[in-house]
């Protein structure tokens, strides 16, 4: 295949002029432009991931930048789960949320002592002859990853949850405004449609997490409510993920965990919205704790989920909201009731991240049946942090009826 059509200078032009608020009469050439890796790997999960360097001249004396850099999304058959790229309409929802609608869920929020910032801002966005996705690189404003991939600290975790109680709270006001989001957002990963391409690798995974419990003797009170799971795990998550008409729906993230997160000193921002969808705020809470604060969870998930809450009722109330707002034990019994969505990312997510595999390769290779798969599932789901890890935690969630 030739080079990607957005590999070039040209392909820039009018990102620049959105970013920098140009004028028809600020001229600009670009005097060096290239394309390079957004981090250590190009590759990230369904698309590939560039960073932009961009050096301008502009004609006439201005005070704008003349260095800039951008982050581009780009569509790919190469990168693993590119697959699903189709089936879960990836682009197209990923596009719609950055152009369309964490603008207007941020207008809904931002008053005149703050300016609420949700994710990075889109500059360009195209699907013919390259599907791409141009992002502000929020590097230039000082936000960075943190470098431990799961395991967040607590106030890490506490301002993530603020900021994720605002935006689900803005999502509550925008559909009670607006009407419902499009279709798009009806399905997230795990739905109907999806289960047979996802149940060769999240059932497997499950097995040989169950299994693995089953080999280190794992007490039958914390046990047998895994077992039942065992190769009809997404089956049940689908039943889960329905919710009643009198719960409270939001905009969930779908995928939110360190990697999807940027800090900066005073604020945060969300990236990778491709797999959001409008459901219970259980979905993003579990899945959250699971991948992102598992070691908390095991001391501190009602504190932590308080915090969530009184910051969903606080923003709601401020956005004046008038219909019901849920009680903490309403919440509370929303995670319960949908508590097997934990069970994913515990099995697949955390084990995987908490191993240090990163390859594709290794992610091809873990569901094998062939000598390697078995050995490589064997060094995930006994590795040691991950074991401490579980056995301090499945007692814990059993104890505040999540296992149940």
């Amino acid at each position: 295949m030739s080079e990607a059509s957005w590999k070039t200078a040209e392909f820039f032009k009018d990102a620049i002029v959105r970013d920098l608020s140009l004028e028809c009469t600020d001229s600009f050439t670009i005097t060096s432009f290239e394309v390079g890796k957004a981090n250590e790997k190009t590759a990230g999960y369904m698309s590939n991931i560039y960073r932009v360097l961009i050096e301008l001249k502009f004609d006439k004396g201005t005070a704008k930048p003349t260095s800039l850099s951008y982050i581009v999304k780009e569509k790919t058959d190469t990168a693993f789960g590119s697959g699903l790229v189709e089936l879960l309409s990836v682009f197209p929802k990923e596009s719609e949320v950055y152009e369309k609608l964490l603008p207007a869920l941020e207008r809904l929020v931002q008053h005149e002592e703050e300016t609420v910032r949700f994710g990075p801002k889109v500059l360009k966005t195209t699907t013919n002859p390259d599907t791409v996705i141009v992002l502000e690189d929020l590097s230039r404003s000082q936000f960075r990853m943190r470098e431990k991939s799961f395991g967040l600290s607590v106030t890490d975790v506490k301002r993530i949850l603020e900021k994720l109680a605002k935006f689900h709270a803005a999502s509550v006001l925008y559909v009670d405004k607006n009407g419902a989001f499009s279709d798009l957002f009806a399905e997230g990963v795990i739905s109907e449609r999806t289960i047979d391409a996802l149940c060769g690798h999240y059932e497997s995974l499950y097995s040989a997490f169950v299994q693995s419990l089953r080999d280190r003797n794992m007490p039958a009170e914390y046990l047998q409510p895994l077992i039942k799971f065992d190769g009809q795990l997404l089956r049940e998550c689908c039943k889960a993920q329905q919710v009643h008409h009198s719960e409270l729906k939001v905009l969930n993230h779908g995928d939110l965990w360190p990697n999807n997160v940027m800090f900066g000193t005073d604020d945060l921002r969300f990236l990778d919205f491709q797999t959001a969808s409008y459901g219970s705020p259980a979905a993003d809470l579990l899945y959250f704790f699971a991948t992102s604060a598992t070691e908390l969870m095991c001391d501190s998930l009602e504190e932590l989920l308080q915090y969530y809450h009184e910051h969903l009722v606080k923003t709601l109330q401020q956005l004046q909201y008038c219909k019901s707002i849920p009680m903490y034990t309403e919440l509370l019994d929303q995670m319960r009731r949908r508590s097997v969505l934990l069970l994913p990312p515990l099995s697949e997510a955390l084990a995987i991240t908490m191993s240090g595999l990163t390859e594709p390769s290794d992610m091809e290779m873990i569901t094998s049946e062939q000598p390697e798969g078995v050995a490589l599932r064997k060094l995930v789901y006994n590795n040691p942090a991950y074991v401490a890890l579980i056995d301090r935690l499945l007692p814990k969630l059993y104890e505040l009826r999540l296992l149940k």
